[in-house]
Protein backbone atom coordinates (compact mmCIF):
# COMPACT_ATOMS: atom_id res chain seq x y z
CA UNK A 1 0.00 0.00 0.00
CA UNK A 2 1.10 3.63 -0.81
CA UNK A 3 2.23 5.78 2.11
CA UNK A 4 0.24 8.62 3.31
CA UNK A 5 0.90 11.92 1.41
CA UNK A 6 0.74 13.77 4.65
CA UNK A 7 3.87 11.43 6.35
CA UNK A 8 6.61 12.56 8.53
CA UNK A 9 9.63 14.37 7.27
CA UNK A 10 11.41 11.12 7.45
CA UNK A 11 9.24 9.38 4.57
CA UNK A 12 9.62 12.81 2.34
CA UNK A 13 12.39 11.49 0.25
CA UNK A 14 10.34 8.39 -0.42
CA UNK A 15 8.13 10.24 -1.91
CA UNK A 16 10.52 11.82 -4.21
CA UNK A 17 12.11 9.42 -5.22
CA UNK A 18 14.55 7.41 -2.66
CA UNK A 19 17.26 10.42 -2.07
CA UNK A 20 19.04 9.93 1.49
CA UNK A 21 17.72 11.10 4.18
CA UNK A 22 16.76 14.43 3.75
CA UNK A 23 16.93 17.84 5.61
CA UNK A 24 15.07 20.14 3.71
CA UNK A 25 15.38 22.96 6.83
CA UNK A 26 18.83 22.97 5.93
CA UNK A 27 18.81 22.39 2.38
CA UNK A 28 16.66 24.68 1.74
CA UNK A 29 18.75 27.57 2.29
CA UNK A 30 22.09 26.10 1.77
CA UNK A 31 21.02 25.98 -1.73
CA UNK A 32 24.01 28.13 -4.07
CA UNK A 33 20.80 29.37 -6.41
CA UNK A 34 18.60 30.22 -3.76
CA UNK A 35 21.29 32.19 -1.70
CA UNK A 36 22.51 33.72 -4.95
CA UNK A 37 19.20 35.05 -5.65
CA UNK A 38 18.88 35.90 -2.23
CA UNK A 39 21.99 37.88 -2.60
CA UNK A 40 21.00 39.86 -5.77
CA UNK A 41 18.17 40.74 -4.03
CA UNK A 42 19.71 42.07 -0.91
CA UNK A 43 22.14 43.92 -2.78
CA UNK A 44 19.87 45.97 -5.04
CA UNK A 45 17.86 46.97 -1.46
CA UNK A 46 21.00 47.83 -0.14
CA UNK A 47 22.55 49.66 -2.85
CA UNK A 48 19.36 52.01 -3.02
CA UNK A 49 19.83 52.16 0.53
CA UNK A 50 23.22 52.98 0.56
CA UNK A 51 22.98 55.75 -2.72
CA UNK A 52 19.75 57.62 -0.17
CA UNK A 53 22.48 57.63 2.98
CA UNK A 54 24.94 58.98 1.08
CA UNK A 55 22.81 61.89 -0.64
CA UNK A 56 21.42 62.51 3.49
CA UNK A 57 25.13 62.88 4.23
CA UNK A 58 26.29 65.15 1.67
CA UNK A 59 23.60 67.26 2.55
CA UNK A 60 24.64 67.31 6.16
CA UNK A 61 28.33 68.48 4.85
CA UNK A 62 28.08 71.04 2.36
CA UNK A 63 24.20 70.79 0.93
CA UNK A 64 22.72 74.25 0.38
CA UNK A 65 19.66 74.23 2.09
CA UNK A 66 17.04 76.34 -0.14
CA UNK A 67 13.93 77.81 1.64
CA UNK A 68 11.59 76.70 -0.40
CA UNK A 69 9.43 74.19 1.11
CA UNK A 70 8.20 70.83 0.08
CA UNK A 71 4.47 69.87 0.18
CA UNK A 72 5.02 66.05 0.52
CA UNK A 73 0.92 66.09 0.74
CA UNK A 74 0.57 68.11 -2.33
CA UNK A 75 3.13 65.54 -4.31
CA UNK A 76 1.72 62.61 -2.54
CA UNK A 77 -1.60 63.80 -3.83
CA UNK A 78 -1.24 64.87 -7.20
CA UNK A 79 0.76 61.78 -7.78
CA UNK A 80 -1.40 59.23 -6.53
CA UNK A 81 -4.20 61.16 -8.26
CA UNK A 82 -2.53 60.76 -11.75
CA UNK A 83 -0.95 57.13 -11.41
CA UNK A 84 -4.45 56.28 -10.16
CA UNK A 85 -6.48 57.58 -13.16
CA UNK A 86 -3.86 56.44 -15.33
CA UNK A 87 -4.51 52.12 -14.22
CA UNK A 88 -8.03 53.16 -14.89
CA UNK A 89 -7.71 54.32 -18.14
CA UNK A 90 -5.07 51.30 -18.85
CA UNK A 91 -7.84 48.69 -17.84
CA UNK A 92 -10.34 50.33 -19.51
CA UNK A 93 -9.34 50.72 -23.14
CA UNK A 94 -6.93 47.88 -22.48
CA UNK A 95 -10.15 45.44 -21.16
CA UNK A 96 -11.89 46.56 -24.33
CA UNK A 97 -9.05 46.25 -26.85
CA UNK A 98 -8.18 42.66 -25.43
CA UNK A 99 -11.79 41.66 -25.89
CA UNK A 100 -12.15 42.68 -29.16
CA UNK A 101 -9.22 41.41 -30.59
CA UNK A 102 -10.61 38.22 -28.72
CA UNK A 103 -13.88 38.18 -30.89
CA UNK A 104 -13.14 39.42 -34.08
CA UNK A 105 -11.50 38.31 -37.24
CA UNK A 106 -9.87 40.67 -39.88
CA UNK A 107 -6.95 41.23 -41.99
CA UNK A 108 -4.09 43.00 -39.90
CA UNK A 109 -4.96 41.56 -36.90
CA UNK A 110 -1.05 40.50 -36.16
CA UNK A 111 0.25 44.02 -37.04
CA UNK A 112 -1.93 45.20 -34.77
CA UNK A 113 -1.07 42.70 -31.74
CA UNK A 114 2.47 43.87 -32.69
CA UNK A 115 2.03 47.56 -32.29
CA UNK A 116 0.24 46.48 -29.01
CA UNK A 117 3.12 44.28 -27.88
CA UNK A 118 5.78 47.37 -28.56
CA UNK A 119 3.86 49.93 -26.52
CA UNK A 120 5.71 48.81 -22.96
CA UNK A 121 9.26 49.96 -24.89
CA UNK A 122 7.90 53.22 -26.22
CA UNK A 123 10.08 55.83 -25.44
CA UNK A 124 8.24 58.65 -22.95
CA UNK A 125 9.63 61.78 -24.27
CA UNK A 126 8.87 60.73 -27.91
CA UNK A 127 5.45 60.15 -26.98
CA UNK A 128 4.73 63.31 -25.13
CA UNK A 129 5.98 64.71 -27.83
CA UNK A 130 4.06 62.88 -30.33
CA UNK A 131 0.97 63.89 -28.36
CA UNK A 132 2.36 68.00 -28.77
CA UNK A 133 2.30 67.33 -32.03
CA UNK A 134 -0.93 66.37 -32.02
CA UNK A 135 -2.68 68.62 -29.43
CA UNK A 136 -0.16 71.30 -28.87
CA UNK A 137 -0.60 74.90 -29.84
CA UNK A 138 1.04 74.35 -33.24
CA UNK A 139 -0.42 70.83 -33.63
CA UNK A 140 -2.47 69.17 -36.17
CA UNK A 141 -5.68 70.01 -34.69
CA UNK A 142 -5.39 73.42 -34.09
CA UNK A 143 -3.70 74.02 -37.32
CA UNK A 144 -6.67 72.11 -39.16
CA UNK A 145 -9.04 74.12 -37.17
CA UNK A 146 -8.06 77.66 -38.06
CA UNK A 147 -7.21 76.56 -41.92
CA UNK A 148 -11.34 76.03 -41.72
CA UNK A 149 -11.57 79.35 -39.65
CA UNK A 150 -11.94 77.82 -36.10
CA UNK A 151 -10.45 78.84 -33.07
CA UNK A 152 -7.52 77.34 -31.34
CA UNK A 153 -8.79 74.58 -28.79
CA UNK A 154 -10.25 75.97 -25.75
CA UNK A 155 -8.06 73.24 -23.89
CA UNK A 156 -4.38 72.95 -23.63
CA UNK A 157 -2.41 69.43 -23.61
CA UNK A 158 0.01 70.70 -20.81
CA UNK A 159 -1.89 69.15 -17.32
CA UNK A 160 -3.27 66.72 -15.90
CA UNK A 161 -5.13 65.51 -18.89
CA UNK A 162 -1.64 65.45 -20.84
CA UNK A 163 -0.11 63.59 -17.91
CA UNK A 164 -2.92 61.01 -18.80
CA UNK A 165 -3.09 61.16 -22.27
CA UNK A 166 0.56 59.73 -22.54
CA UNK A 167 0.21 57.34 -19.56
CA UNK A 168 -3.11 55.69 -21.22
CA UNK A 169 -0.61 55.63 -24.79
CA UNK A 170 2.13 54.01 -22.86
CA UNK A 171 0.31 51.62 -20.24
CA UNK A 172 -3.05 50.79 -22.09
CA UNK A 173 -1.38 49.27 -25.33
CA UNK A 174 0.35 47.39 -22.76
CA UNK A 175 -2.75 46.12 -21.09
CA UNK A 176 -4.51 45.48 -24.01
CA UNK A 177 -1.61 43.24 -24.49
CA UNK A 178 -1.44 41.38 -21.65
CA UNK A 179 -5.48 41.11 -21.17
CA UNK A 180 -5.38 39.66 -25.15
CA UNK A 181 -3.26 37.15 -23.96
CA UNK A 182 -4.82 35.86 -20.98
CA UNK A 183 -8.07 35.57 -22.31
CA UNK A 184 -6.97 33.68 -25.10
CA UNK A 185 -5.83 31.10 -22.58
CA UNK A 186 -9.33 30.57 -21.92
CA UNK A 187 -9.90 26.60 -21.64
CA UNK A 188 -11.16 25.54 -25.44
CA UNK A 189 -13.86 23.28 -23.26
CA UNK A 190 -14.99 26.48 -21.70
CA UNK A 191 -15.46 28.08 -24.52
CA UNK A 192 -17.62 25.58 -26.42
CA UNK A 193 -19.59 25.10 -23.31
CA UNK A 194 -20.66 28.56 -23.31
CA UNK A 195 -21.22 28.53 -27.01
CA UNK A 196 -23.63 25.39 -26.88
CA UNK A 197 -25.34 27.17 -23.55
CA UNK A 198 -25.75 30.25 -25.73
CA UNK A 199 -24.25 32.67 -23.58
CA UNK A 200 -25.06 36.19 -24.78
CA UNK A 201 -21.79 38.77 -25.42
CA UNK A 202 -22.40 40.40 -21.88
CA UNK A 203 -22.75 36.76 -19.85
CA UNK A 204 -19.65 35.62 -21.49
CA UNK A 205 -18.06 38.57 -19.88
CA UNK A 206 -19.65 38.14 -16.69
CA UNK A 207 -19.04 34.17 -16.88
CA UNK A 208 -15.71 33.46 -18.67
CA UNK A 209 -13.39 36.88 -19.54
CA UNK A 210 -14.33 39.16 -16.06
CA UNK A 211 -12.64 36.26 -13.85
CA UNK A 212 -9.54 36.42 -16.19
CA UNK A 213 -9.32 39.86 -16.48
CA UNK A 214 -9.91 40.35 -12.88
CA UNK A 215 -6.84 38.01 -12.09
CA UNK A 216 -4.73 39.68 -13.94
CA UNK A 217 -5.29 43.31 -12.50
CA UNK A 218 -3.39 42.98 -9.09
CA UNK A 219 0.15 42.58 -10.75
CA UNK A 220 -0.40 44.68 -13.73
CA UNK A 221 -1.94 47.24 -11.72
CA UNK A 222 1.14 47.12 -9.23
CA UNK A 223 3.58 47.46 -12.22
CA UNK A 224 1.60 50.46 -14.36
CA UNK A 225 0.64 52.30 -10.61
CA UNK A 226 4.20 51.76 -9.94
CA UNK A 227 5.75 53.36 -13.33
CA UNK A 228 2.79 56.18 -13.38
CA UNK A 229 3.80 57.44 -10.10
CA UNK A 230 7.48 57.54 -10.63
CA UNK A 231 7.00 59.07 -14.11
CA UNK A 232 9.51 61.91 -14.87
CA UNK A 233 9.52 62.49 -18.98
CA UNK A 234 6.25 62.86 -19.25
CA UNK A 235 5.47 64.78 -16.37
CA UNK A 236 8.96 66.88 -17.12
CA UNK A 237 7.45 67.99 -20.56
CA UNK A 238 3.51 67.80 -20.22
CA UNK A 239 3.13 68.64 -16.80
CA UNK A 240 2.48 72.41 -16.78
CA UNK A 241 4.17 73.58 -13.93
CA UNK A 242 4.21 73.04 -10.35
CA UNK A 243 0.74 71.94 -9.64
CA UNK A 244 1.19 68.70 -11.27
CA UNK A 245 4.29 68.55 -10.25
CA UNK A 246 5.04 64.80 -8.75
CA UNK A 247 7.98 63.34 -6.48
CA UNK A 248 10.19 62.80 -9.62
CA UNK A 249 10.03 66.22 -10.42
CA UNK A 250 10.58 67.87 -7.17
CA UNK A 251 13.75 65.68 -6.77
CA UNK A 252 14.75 66.89 -10.51
CA UNK A 253 14.39 70.44 -9.50
CA UNK A 254 15.66 70.27 -6.18
CA UNK A 255 18.83 68.93 -7.84
CA UNK A 256 19.49 70.91 -10.68
CA UNK A 257 17.64 74.16 -9.81
CA UNK A 258 18.92 74.45 -6.01
CA UNK A 259 20.73 71.36 -5.69
CA UNK A 260 19.06 71.05 -2.13
CA UNK A 261 20.30 67.96 -1.49
CA UNK A 262 18.04 67.65 1.98
CA UNK A 263 15.14 68.06 -0.27
CA UNK A 264 15.83 65.65 -2.48
CA UNK A 265 16.98 62.80 0.10
CA UNK A 266 13.59 63.60 2.04
CA UNK A 267 11.48 63.38 -1.41
CA UNK A 268 13.16 59.85 -2.06
CA UNK A 269 12.76 58.76 0.86
CA UNK A 270 9.01 59.47 1.12
CA UNK A 271 8.72 58.03 -2.50
CA UNK A 272 10.40 55.20 -1.57
CA UNK A 273 8.50 54.59 1.48
CA UNK A 274 4.87 55.64 -0.38
CA UNK A 275 5.55 53.37 -2.89
CA UNK A 276 6.39 49.94 -0.37
CA UNK A 277 2.80 50.21 -0.04
CA UNK A 278 2.28 48.73 -3.23
CA UNK A 279 5.25 46.40 -3.22
CA UNK A 280 5.08 44.38 -0.18
CA UNK A 281 1.42 42.84 -0.81
CA UNK A 282 2.32 42.45 -4.00
CA UNK A 283 5.69 41.06 -4.46
CA UNK A 284 4.75 37.53 -2.82
CA UNK A 285 2.07 37.07 -5.23
CA UNK A 286 2.58 34.18 -7.59
CA UNK A 287 2.04 35.90 -11.39
CA UNK A 288 2.05 34.91 -14.87
CA UNK A 289 4.98 35.79 -17.66
CA UNK A 290 4.14 38.71 -19.54
CA UNK A 291 6.17 37.49 -22.18
CA UNK A 292 3.74 37.95 -25.07
CA UNK A 293 2.24 34.64 -26.47
CA UNK A 294 1.46 33.07 -29.96
CA UNK A 295 -2.12 31.65 -29.41
CA UNK A 296 -4.92 32.68 -31.72
CA UNK A 297 -8.12 31.05 -30.42
CA UNK A 298 -10.61 31.98 -32.91
CA UNK A 299 -13.65 29.08 -31.53
CA UNK A 300 -15.94 31.68 -30.74
CA UNK A 301 -15.96 34.86 -33.17
CA UNK A 302 -18.27 37.75 -31.94
CA UNK A 303 -21.69 38.64 -34.61
CA UNK A 304 -25.09 40.82 -34.49
CA UNK A 305 -24.60 44.17 -32.78
CA UNK A 306 -21.56 43.21 -30.58
CA UNK A 307 -19.35 42.15 -33.54
CA UNK A 308 -20.03 45.98 -34.55
CA UNK A 309 -19.74 47.45 -31.48
CA UNK A 310 -16.57 45.79 -30.40
CA UNK A 311 -14.99 46.97 -34.12
CA UNK A 312 -16.07 50.50 -33.59
CA UNK A 313 -14.39 50.79 -30.25
CA UNK A 314 -11.33 49.07 -31.62
CA UNK A 315 -10.54 51.32 -34.71
CA UNK A 316 -11.26 54.00 -32.02
CA UNK A 317 -8.98 53.00 -29.47
CA UNK A 318 -6.32 52.04 -31.57
CA UNK A 319 -6.48 55.81 -33.84
CA UNK A 320 -5.85 56.96 -30.51
CA UNK A 321 -3.42 55.01 -29.32
CA UNK A 322 -1.18 55.40 -32.96
CA UNK A 323 -1.79 59.49 -33.96
CA UNK A 324 0.65 60.33 -31.61
CA UNK A 325 3.40 57.87 -33.04
CA UNK A 326 1.84 58.24 -37.14
CA UNK A 327 2.57 62.06 -36.23
CA UNK A 328 6.06 61.68 -35.16
CA UNK A 329 6.86 59.83 -38.08
CA UNK A 330 5.43 62.27 -40.69
CA UNK A 331 6.77 65.29 -38.86
CA UNK A 332 10.40 63.53 -38.61
CA UNK A 333 10.81 63.18 -42.48
CA UNK A 334 12.21 66.03 -43.72
CA UNK A 335 15.13 67.31 -46.36
CA UNK A 336 17.72 68.32 -43.38
CA UNK A 337 17.78 64.69 -42.10
CA UNK A 338 20.51 63.08 -44.06
CA UNK A 339 22.49 65.84 -43.03
CA UNK A 340 21.35 64.96 -39.32
CA UNK A 341 22.67 61.07 -39.43
CA UNK A 342 25.65 62.18 -40.68
CA UNK A 343 26.86 64.69 -38.45
CA UNK A 344 29.74 63.38 -35.95
CA UNK A 345 27.15 64.42 -32.87
CA UNK A 346 24.66 61.85 -34.26
CA UNK A 347 26.90 59.15 -34.98
CA UNK A 348 28.62 60.06 -31.50
CA UNK A 349 25.24 59.81 -29.59
CA UNK A 350 24.34 56.69 -31.58
CA UNK A 351 27.20 54.58 -30.57
CA UNK A 352 26.71 55.51 -27.07
CA UNK A 353 23.07 54.83 -26.57
CA UNK A 354 23.78 51.14 -28.16
CA UNK A 355 26.79 50.53 -26.16
CA UNK A 356 24.56 51.74 -23.03
CA UNK A 357 21.94 49.85 -24.57
CA UNK A 358 23.71 46.64 -25.09
CA UNK A 359 25.33 46.27 -21.83
CA UNK A 360 21.93 46.72 -20.21
CA UNK A 361 20.17 44.81 -21.35
CA UNK A 362 23.22 41.89 -20.69
CA UNK A 363 23.10 42.74 -17.15
CA UNK A 364 19.46 42.82 -16.82
CA UNK A 365 19.10 38.88 -18.37
CA UNK A 366 21.95 37.72 -16.36
CA UNK A 367 20.21 39.08 -13.18
CA UNK A 368 17.18 37.99 -14.34
CA UNK A 369 17.78 34.75 -14.67
CA UNK A 370 19.60 34.05 -11.72
CA UNK A 371 16.60 35.65 -9.69
CA UNK A 372 14.41 33.40 -11.80
CA UNK A 373 16.58 30.40 -10.68
CA UNK A 374 16.27 31.02 -7.19
CA UNK A 375 12.12 31.13 -7.45
CA UNK A 376 12.74 28.35 -9.41
CA UNK A 377 14.44 26.24 -6.34
CA UNK A 378 11.46 26.95 -3.86
CA UNK A 379 9.56 24.99 -6.15
CA UNK A 380 12.20 22.06 -6.43
CA UNK A 381 12.53 22.60 -2.81
CA UNK A 382 8.81 22.05 -2.37
CA UNK A 383 8.44 24.69 -0.33
CA UNK A 384 4.73 26.00 -0.15
CA UNK A 385 2.80 27.96 2.34
CA UNK A 386 3.76 31.12 4.28
CA UNK A 387 7.89 30.26 3.95
CA UNK A 388 7.81 30.03 0.25
CA UNK A 389 5.73 33.22 0.48
CA UNK A 390 7.54 35.07 2.66
CA UNK A 391 11.25 33.43 0.38
CA UNK A 392 9.36 35.12 -2.69
CA UNK A 393 8.64 38.30 -1.18
CA UNK A 394 12.20 38.50 -0.03
CA UNK A 395 13.61 37.65 -3.90
CA UNK A 396 11.19 40.53 -5.37
CA UNK A 397 10.29 43.27 -3.38
CA UNK A 398 13.67 45.13 -3.21
CA UNK A 399 13.83 44.57 -7.23
CA UNK A 400 10.35 46.37 -7.47
CA UNK A 401 11.65 48.86 -4.80
CA UNK A 402 14.31 49.79 -7.08
CA UNK A 403 10.75 50.98 -9.29
CA UNK A 404 9.65 53.07 -6.94
CA UNK A 405 13.44 55.01 -6.27
CA UNK A 406 13.64 58.06 -8.53
CA UNK A 407 16.56 57.46 -11.07
CA UNK A 408 17.36 61.11 -10.48
CA UNK A 409 18.26 60.02 -6.51
CA UNK A 410 19.92 56.88 -7.74
CA UNK A 411 22.19 59.43 -10.22
CA UNK A 412 22.86 61.68 -7.65
CA UNK A 413 23.96 59.01 -5.29
CA UNK A 414 26.70 57.46 -7.48
CA UNK A 415 28.01 60.66 -8.35
CA UNK A 416 29.02 62.12 -4.74
CA UNK A 417 29.64 58.59 -4.31
CA UNK A 418 32.28 59.19 -6.54
CA UNK A 419 32.98 62.90 -5.65
CA UNK A 420 34.01 61.07 -2.06
CA UNK A 421 36.31 58.48 -3.91
CA UNK A 422 37.89 61.37 -5.64
CA UNK A 423 36.74 59.48 -9.21
CA UNK A 424 36.29 61.36 -12.46
CA UNK A 425 32.52 62.00 -12.56
CA UNK A 426 32.89 62.53 -16.35
CA UNK A 427 34.63 58.68 -16.51
CA UNK A 428 32.23 56.93 -14.53
CA UNK A 429 29.17 58.71 -16.00
CA UNK A 430 28.60 55.46 -18.29
CA UNK A 431 29.15 52.94 -16.01
CA UNK A 432 26.41 54.70 -13.95
CA UNK A 433 24.02 54.65 -16.73
CA UNK A 434 24.70 51.53 -17.39
CA UNK A 435 24.18 49.75 -14.27
CA UNK A 436 20.69 52.25 -13.66
CA UNK A 437 19.04 51.56 -16.95
CA UNK A 438 19.72 47.52 -16.26
CA UNK A 439 18.18 47.72 -12.75
CA UNK A 440 15.34 50.16 -14.25
CA UNK A 441 14.48 46.65 -16.95
CA UNK A 442 15.22 44.19 -13.92
CA UNK A 443 11.60 43.95 -12.56
CA UNK A 444 9.90 43.20 -15.82
CA UNK A 445 12.55 40.83 -16.58
CA UNK A 446 12.33 38.99 -13.70
CA UNK A 447 8.19 39.11 -14.25
CA UNK A 448 9.22 37.41 -17.61
CA UNK A 449 11.24 35.20 -17.01
CA UNK A 450 10.25 33.50 -13.19
CA UNK A 451 6.70 32.60 -13.67
CA UNK A 452 8.01 30.24 -16.81
CA UNK A 453 11.07 28.42 -14.63
CA UNK A 454 8.57 27.64 -11.94
CA UNK A 455 5.87 25.92 -14.03
CA UNK A 456 8.93 23.86 -15.46
CA UNK A 457 10.08 23.10 -12.06
CA UNK A 458 6.31 22.38 -11.19
CA UNK A 459 6.58 19.85 -14.13
CA UNK A 460 10.01 18.27 -14.06
CA UNK A 461 10.80 18.34 -10.52
CA UNK A 462 10.12 15.21 -9.72
CA UNK A 463 12.20 13.61 -12.85
CA UNK A 464 15.16 16.21 -11.99
CA UNK A 465 15.30 14.56 -8.79
CA UNK A 466 14.90 11.18 -9.59
CA UNK A 467 18.12 11.67 -11.89
CA UNK A 468 19.71 14.20 -9.40
CA UNK A 469 20.39 16.79 -12.30
CA UNK A 470 21.48 19.65 -10.35
CA UNK A 471 23.81 22.77 -11.19
CA UNK A 472 24.68 23.40 -14.79
CA UNK A 473 23.38 20.41 -16.56
CA UNK A 474 20.30 21.36 -14.80
CA UNK A 475 20.06 24.60 -16.14
CA UNK A 476 21.53 23.55 -19.90
CA UNK A 477 19.91 20.86 -20.11
CA UNK A 478 16.22 21.40 -18.66
CA UNK A 479 15.29 25.06 -18.00
CA UNK A 480 17.50 27.17 -20.47
CA UNK A 481 16.08 25.29 -24.01
CA UNK A 482 12.82 25.89 -22.65
CA UNK A 483 13.02 29.87 -21.68
CA UNK A 484 15.17 30.65 -25.04
CA UNK A 485 11.89 32.32 -26.04
CA UNK A 486 11.44 34.29 -22.93
CA UNK A 487 15.70 35.39 -23.29
CA UNK A 488 15.51 36.50 -26.24
CA UNK A 489 12.15 38.71 -25.13
CA UNK A 490 13.84 40.18 -22.04
CA UNK A 491 16.94 41.10 -24.01
CA UNK A 492 15.19 43.25 -26.15
CA UNK A 493 12.67 44.80 -23.62
CA UNK A 494 16.18 45.65 -21.93
CA UNK A 495 17.29 46.74 -25.05
CA UNK A 496 14.57 49.19 -25.49
CA UNK A 497 14.17 50.16 -22.55
CA UNK A 498 17.60 51.29 -22.38
CA UNK A 499 18.08 52.81 -25.71
CA UNK A 500 15.04 55.48 -25.22
CA UNK A 501 15.24 56.00 -21.44
CA UNK A 502 15.82 59.64 -20.47
CA UNK A 503 16.68 59.08 -16.18
CA UNK A 504 19.96 59.37 -15.51
CA UNK A 505 21.62 60.50 -18.47
CA UNK A 506 19.60 64.02 -17.34
CA UNK A 507 22.59 64.62 -14.25
CA UNK A 508 25.10 63.09 -16.35
CA UNK A 509 24.77 64.32 -19.82
CA UNK A 510 27.21 66.39 -21.15
CA UNK A 511 28.47 67.84 -24.94
CA UNK A 512 30.78 64.59 -24.88
CA UNK A 513 29.03 62.00 -23.31
CA UNK A 514 25.41 62.23 -24.66
CA UNK A 515 22.74 59.89 -25.70
CA UNK A 516 19.74 60.16 -28.64
CA UNK A 517 17.07 60.88 -25.84
CA UNK A 518 19.62 63.30 -24.11
CA UNK A 519 20.55 64.95 -27.37
CA UNK A 520 17.08 65.24 -28.53
CA UNK A 521 15.65 66.85 -24.54
CA UNK A 522 18.50 69.66 -25.28
CA UNK A 523 16.94 70.03 -28.92
CA UNK A 524 13.46 70.89 -27.25
CA UNK A 525 15.56 72.88 -24.74
CA UNK A 526 17.11 74.52 -27.67
CA UNK A 527 13.54 75.19 -29.49
CA UNK A 528 15.42 73.38 -32.18
CA UNK A 529 11.66 71.88 -32.95
CA UNK A 530 12.95 70.80 -36.29
CA UNK A 531 15.69 68.67 -35.26
CA UNK A 532 13.74 67.18 -31.73
CA UNK A 533 11.00 65.88 -34.46
CA UNK A 534 13.61 64.42 -36.58
CA UNK A 535 15.59 62.60 -33.61
CA UNK A 536 12.14 61.49 -32.32
CA UNK A 537 11.25 59.82 -35.17
CA UNK A 538 14.70 58.14 -35.57
CA UNK A 539 14.59 57.02 -31.56
CA UNK A 540 11.08 55.79 -32.50
CA UNK A 541 11.81 53.34 -35.34
CA UNK A 542 15.25 52.14 -33.36
CA UNK A 543 13.36 51.51 -30.75
CA UNK A 544 10.62 49.32 -32.42
CA UNK A 545 12.60 47.74 -34.15
CA UNK A 546 14.81 46.61 -31.89
CA UNK A 547 12.17 45.34 -29.76
CA UNK A 548 10.79 43.11 -33.12
CA UNK A 549 14.30 42.04 -34.28
CA UNK A 550 16.00 40.70 -31.71
CA UNK A 551 13.22 37.79 -30.51
CA UNK A 552 13.65 36.59 -33.74
CA UNK A 553 16.88 36.77 -34.05
CA UNK A 554 17.80 35.29 -30.45
CA UNK A 555 14.86 33.19 -29.80
CA UNK A 556 15.12 30.62 -32.49
CA UNK A 557 12.92 28.68 -34.12
CA UNK A 558 11.16 27.10 -31.22
CA UNK A 559 8.03 28.29 -30.02
CA UNK A 560 8.40 28.18 -26.39
CA UNK A 561 4.56 27.89 -25.77
CA UNK A 562 4.43 24.04 -25.97
CA UNK A 563 5.26 23.84 -22.09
Amino acid sequence: MRSSPISSKRNWSRHIGGAKSARPTKSKWRSPRLILGLSIALGVGGLIVALIAIIWQAASLFGNQSQSSTDLFHLLRMSTIQAGLSVILAFATGGVIGVALTRLKFIGKSWALAFLSAGLVLPTLVVAFGLLGIWGRAGLINEFGQSLGFSKLPFSIFGLQGILAAHTVLNGSFAARIFYDRLQGLPTTSLKLGQSLGLTACQRFTILDWPVLKSAMPGLGATIFLMCFTSFSVVLLLGGGPNNSTFEVAIFEAVKADFDLNRAALLAAAQLVFCLAIILPTAGLKSNSILIGNNDNHIWAARGTAKICLAIALLILMLAYASPLIIIIVNGFDPAMFKLITSQKFINALLTSTLIATASALISISLALLLAFSRAELVYQNQKGSSAKFLRTLISAPIFAYLATPAIVLGLGFFLLARFARLDTGEIGIYVVILANALLALPLANATLGPPLEKIANKSQRLVRSLDIKGWQRIRHVELPLVRKECAYVFALGFSFSFGDLGVIALFGTDDFTTLPWMMYRALGAYRSNDAAMLASLLLMITVFSFFIFPRLLGGRTDADHR
